[in-house]
């Protein structure tokens, strides 16, 4: 009897050694507390306020944080979601560029206009442009950086916020993650 329970507490064993993805499931990689990582109110225009930060997210993944940002012109959003690997972050990020992207009569074009020059050099997957959203000009980022997901948005105008004020925001998303994830932002890129 004994030795039947040594057999299958080997064999078991074995499994788990050889065979790690059946085994209990592992904590992301990084380890940073998920409201730290969503920006407020300070990397926007004058003039803007934070709405209270939400955690969980609707539809959350291992962990999320987001807020919504009123400044002149419009709003703004910041999510972060941590997944539990960098391949299901990859994932959702394929999936939210396509949706974030999607255009019809009444969404896109989206394109990167010439003004809008910082790309992030920390991030795995990257993409940033702006078009129009019913009658409204909008600006968004989508990013992967290594098990987490960051979505951005923004309204836009000449007398809110504007490309250089959007430029901040992207600035102030890395620099989190940056800390986050050990990954130095070169100075050239952290500074405005």
């Amino acid at each position: 009897m004994h030795r039947r329970i040594l057999i299958v507490r080997v064999v078991a064993l074995a499994c788990l050694t050889l065979f790690p993805c059946c085994g209990p499931p592992k904590p992301p990689k990084h380890d940073c507390p998920i409201k730290e990582l969503v920006i407020d109110e300070a990397s926007f225009p004058p003039g803007s306020t934070s709405r209270s930060l939400l955690s969980p997210l609707p539809r959350a993944a291992w962990a999320s944080a987001g807020r919504t940002i009123d400044h002149p012109g419009g709003v703004a959003n910041h999510h972060v979601y941590q997944f539990k690997t960098a391949e299901r972050a990859a994932q959702e990020y394929r999936k939210r560029e396509q949706t974030q992207f999607a255009e019809d009569e009444h969404e896109g074009p989206w394109t990167t206009p010439a003004d809008l020059t910082y790309r992030s050099p920390i991030a795995d997957q990257y993409r940033v442009a702006c078009g129009k959203s019913w009658s409204l000009r909008l600006c968004i980022m989508v990013a992967q950086y290594e098990e987490y997901f960051v979505l951005v948005t923004s309204h836009m105008s000449e007398d809110g916020m504007t490309y250089a004020d959007f430029q901040r925001v992207l600035r102030a998303v890395d620099e989190k993650m940056s800390a986050c994830l050990g990954k130095p932002l070169t100075p050239e890129a952290a500074s405005p």
